[in-house]
């Protein structure tokens, strides 16, 4: 699911590892809207009839818009990125969804 410009993808997610009542959401690209946000959710959440979803992300400023839509942090994985680039394991549970 992406965000388009000027015939340019700006922003988008990739939902992948799904496991039932869990998916793990890949984020990249700025300028996410409400709408899209929004869009997110009720795929992951209406459609997938997922209890949760999953983020892994090294970035500080994913983390951010994660816990502005409910999110928590559960955890750091050392170097899953690389020598030196950890991970944040954000969850976001339905009851604590923002849209």
């Amino acid at each position: 699911m992406g965000i388009a410009r000027n015939d340019k993808v700006m922003a988008g997610v990739i939902f992948n590892v799904f496991e039932g009542a869990d998916v793990h959401v890949s984020v990249a690209g700025r300028g996410f809207t409400k709408c899209f946000l929004a869009e997110v959710g009720r795929y992951v959440f209406d459609q997938l009839k997922c209890e949760r979803m999953t983020i892994q992300t090294e970035h500080p400023s994913v983390v951010s818009i994660a816990e502005r839509l409910g999110g928590k942090v559960e955890g750091l994985k050392r170097n899953h990125f690389g020598v030196g680039r950890d991970a944040y394991l954000v969850g976001i549970l339905k009851s604590e969804w923002k849209f």
